[in-house]
């Protein structure tokens, strides 16, 4: 799948969140942990194991930054939360190093085929990220007028253009918290 996809800082993630709340209802209780692995000697994570929903999803993602938002390519599958000690020792015997930790806890909703969470992200603050999934084969046209539709429930929220964050996660978490690398994944 292919991933347009917004992040924009939330100052007032009450206000935000009532502003969904009113259209979407209260929104469901989102907390997910993730351990980032990346390959020896490399600054960007290559997988991601997540635990969400009483499952375990494994990722890797091949991420496009531009200035309209992400643009990212996810290949992905499901595990049972009991096979967390396989898929870690699993990744580690392949030659992968542990990366770093994201914790997300917060609220979602779904509006048609854009999926909205107001998140709370480590010790960064709180964020908005509404994302919409399209086809790999989606052209660029397509993934324009994604963006222009996250865009619009941005400023539905009482975002603005200057609200968006471009980094990522990654980038935040290590420079705010002086980088996590190689710690050990716990819970």
């Amino acid at each position: 799948m292919r991933e347009a996809e917004i992040k924009a800082r939330a100052a007032d993630p009450e206000a935000v969140r009532a502003v969904f709340s009113s259209r979407l209802g209260d929104g469901r209780p989102v907390h997910k942990l993730d351990h980032y692995f990346r390959r020896p000697g490399e600054s960007i994570q290559a997988l991601r194991i997540r635990e969400h929903g009483g499952a375990l999803e494994l990722t890797a993602k091949r991420t496009h930054s531009g200035p309209g938002g992400e643009n990212n390519e996810e290949y992905e599958f499901r595990a049972m939360p009991d096979q967390l000690e396989a898929a870690l020792a699993f990744f580690r015997i392949l030659g992968y190093e542990d990366f770093f930790i994201k914790k997300k806890d917060g609220y979602e909703w779904m509006d048609g085929d854009a999926h909205i969470e107001l998140l709370s992200v480590n010790s960064l603050g709180w964020f908005l990220e509404i994302e919409v999934l399209l086809p790999f084969e989606a052209g660029d046209a397509d993934v324009a007028a994604a963006h222009g539709r996250i865009t619009a429930l941005m400023e539905e929220a009482g975002l603005s253009s200057d609200d968006f964050e471009p980094r990522s996660y990654r980038e935040m978490i290590l420079e705010a918290e002086g980088g996590i690398q190689g710690k050990p994944y716990t819970r």
